[in-house]
C-alpha cells in the first residue's frame, strides 16, 4: 500500500481549501530525504541559476532589506553551517522537478490532495526547498501563484492577512504582477490585529488565498520546509486580468474592480493581456537588478559580508 501523507482532511479542510487559510498535518518530514547529509548534497549540486541565497534585517519586516548574495565556492557543508549559525535563506528551486526522488515525492502529495479535494487541477506546479536560519524569516508580501507550505525541520511563525484596502490594495497587487517584484508594499505592525498567525512545527502545512498578504519568521532553530507554488487555470486567468487593470488604471485613470469581474470579463481581460505583454507594455524586472549585494561568509556573525566592505577595503 503506498505511503499516505495527509494525516489530517476535514469537510471543514475542503470547504476553505484556497478560499482561507488552512492548516492540516502530514508525514512528508518523516521522509529520509531531508537529513543534513541529503541538504548538504543539494545544496552542493543544484544548479546556481536555480539557487537563490538571501539576507534581510533582524526581525524580518523591512522588504528593502531583503537581497541576494553570491555563495562562493564553498561546499555545501560549509553553505549549510553558514545557515545554522548566519541569518540566510536558501530557495533551491524546482528540487522537487528536476531530482527523481523529490519529484516522486511531491507528485504523491499533490495526487493526494487532487484526491481530497474535488475540481483541484492545477496546470503548471513547481516545488522548491526552504532551507533558513534560526533568525531569518520573509518581510510581508504576496505571492504571484498559489502557494502551500509543508514544514519539516525546525520551528516558524507564519502570518496571513486578508486581502482588503489597508492589507494590500488592489492596485499594488497589479503594481507587483505588472514588474514582477516590488519593495514597496503598504506593511505596517497595526495590519497585524487582523492576521492569523500559525505557529508551523515540523509535520504541519499551510496554505491560503491566492494574492494574500503574509510575513514569515523563523523561531530559534535551523528551518527547513517545501514550497510548492501551483497555478489552475483560474489563478493564470486572474493574472493577466488584474495586469490588464493595472494598465487600465495607470494609462486611461479607470478604476477596474477584480472582485466585481465574472467569469467572462476576466477571460478577455486575461486575453487582452497576453497581447499587451507583447507590446511591451508589461515590463517585468528582475529581483536584484544591481546583482549580488553581499557574498556569504560563514564566519561572520550572520554569515554576511556586505560588498560594500570590501569595497571599502579595496
Amino acid at each position: 500500500m503506498a505511503q499516505r501523507y495527509i494525516t489530517e482532511w476535514t469537510r471543514t479542510h475542503r470547504e476553505n481549501f484556497r478560499k482561507a487559510p488552512v492548516l492540516w498535518r502530514h508525514r512528508v518530514h518523516e521522509s529520509p530525504l531531508f537529513t543534513d547529509d541529503r541538504l548538504i548534497d543539494l545544496i552542493e549540486k543544484h544548479p546556481r541559476d536555480l539557487a537563490d541565497f538571501c539576507t534581510m534585517n533582524d526581525g524580518a519586516d523591512d522588504m528593502s532589506s531583503w537581497r541576494g548574495g553570491d555563495p562562493g565556492n564553498h561546499s555545501g557543508a560549509e553553505l549549510l553551517a553558514a545557515v545554522r549559525s548566519g541569518r540566510l535563506w536558501i530557495n533551491l528551486r524546482k528540487t522537487f522537478n528536476i531530482y527523481d526522488e523529490y519529484a516522486a515525492l511531491l507528485k504523491a502529495m499533490i495526487g493526494e490532495l487532487k484526491a481530497l479535494n474535488d475540481g483541484f487541477a492545477p496546470v503548471k506546479v513547481m516545488g522548491g526547498l526552504l532551507i533558513s536560519s534560526p533568525t531569518a524569516g520573509v518581510p510581508y508580501h504576496i505571492d504571484r501563484s498559489d502557494v502551500l507550505l509543508w514544514h519539516l525541520r525546525g520551528h516558524k511563525r507564519v502570518w496571513v492577512y486578508p486581502i482588503d484596502d489597508e492589507t494590500m490594495p488592489e492596485h499594488e497587487v497589479e503594481e507587483i504582477l505588472l514588474h514582477e517584484h516590488n519593495d514597496d508594499v503598504p506593511y505596517n505592525k497595526a495590519m497585524d490585529r487582523k492576521a492569523v498567525i500559525y505557529d508551523l512545527e515540523p509535520g504541519m502545512a499551510a496554505t491560503w488565498p491566492l494574492h494574500a498578504p503574509h510575513r514569515v519568521l523563523n523561531q530559534g532553530d535551523l528551518n527547513v520546509s517545501i514550497t510548492v507554488e501551483y497555478s489552475p487555470f483560474s489563478t493564470i486567468m486572474q493574472n493577466g486580468a488584474q495586469i490588464t487593470n493595472g494598465i487600465l488604471r495607470r494609462r486611461l485613470g479607470l478604476d477596474p474592480r477584480i472582485e466585481e469581474q465574472g467569469f467572462a470579463s476576466r477571460f478577455v481581460r486575461f486575453a487582452a493581456s497576453r497581447v499587451l505583454r507583447k507590446m511591451n507594455l508589461v515590463k517585468a524586472r528582475a529581483a536584484h537588478e544591481g546583482g549580488y549585494l553581499f557574498k556569504v561568509d560563514p564566519h561572520a556573525e550572520t554569515a554576511v559580508r556586505e560588498l560594500e566592505e570590501d569595497r571599502a577595503m579595496a
